[in-house]
């Protein structure tokens, strides 16, 4: 296995702003499954764990059904199976990294899919509680285009929680001079969903600071 140390992650997560389509970066996330884990871990990455205790703060019920997005190898699916929750679902583009997921049996169903434009999932309106998304709002990740489907398969009073590094809200083209959270306030306004809570956490490093953005869908 190789010695994922911070600075080598670090230099191999900045290959992602040259991955511009979906394939290029299922490639990317594919090759580095094995070995995910560890590396981000070298980067005391804090995102599961935040998104965790924000959701114990919504969702009561630990047998709420929770949607996992953009899983990964199921870091997030871990530390929720650990808070108790038993009834998760995830999806995520990599194939590999699912497979890495499903070896930790936290999920009960699993999909190999990439998520938005008209991509649809193909799941039932208004199926989940909540939805937790963290980490995927980065460059040639997610992007704004993804919230009609969130938002349609959650309950009506469901929770989606959204946890990002607030730099993306700087650099990201599309994220950038506010576009991202426009384009919440544009849903908000058409009363699909409300903006709850939004949550910073910050780092010594700035550039490892932390936000969470938690709708409530309506």
């Amino acid at each position: 296995m190789t010695d994922w140390t911070k600075e080598k992650t670090v230099e191999y997560i900045t290959i992602q702003k040259h991955l511009h389509t979906k394939e290029k970066l299922g490639e990317y996330y594919d090759e580095w499954a094995p070995n995910y884990d560890q590396a981000v871990s070298s980067m005391g990455y804090i995102g599961p764990s935040i998104t965790s205790n924000l959701l114990q703060k919504y969702v009561n019920s630990k047998n709420a059904l929770i949607f996992d997005v953009a899983s990964g190898t199921g870091l997030v699916g871990e530390v929720l199976a650990n808070s108790g929750y038993s009834n998760i679902d995830a999806v995520d583009g990599s194939a590999a990294s699912i497979d890495v997921a499903r070896k930790k049996n936290i999920y009960n169903n699993l999909y190999v899919q990439w998520l938005g434009g008209d991509n649809k999932l193909n799941i039932n309106n208004d199926r989940y509680d909540a939805i937790v998304c963290a980490g995927a709002f980065a460059y040639n990740h997610l992007k704004s285009d993804v919230f009609p489907e969130l938002i349609r398969v959650t309950k009506p009073g469901g929770y989606i929680l959204i946890t990002m590094r607030t730099r993306w809200l700087r650099i990201e083209a599309t994220f950038s001079d506010g576009k991202l959270e426009a384009d919440m306030k544009k849903h908000e306004k058409e009363r699909k969903w409300k903006l709850v809570e939004k949550k910073v956490k910050e780092e010594e490093d700035s550039e490892q600071n932390v936000v969470t953005f938690v709708h409530q869908v309506c």
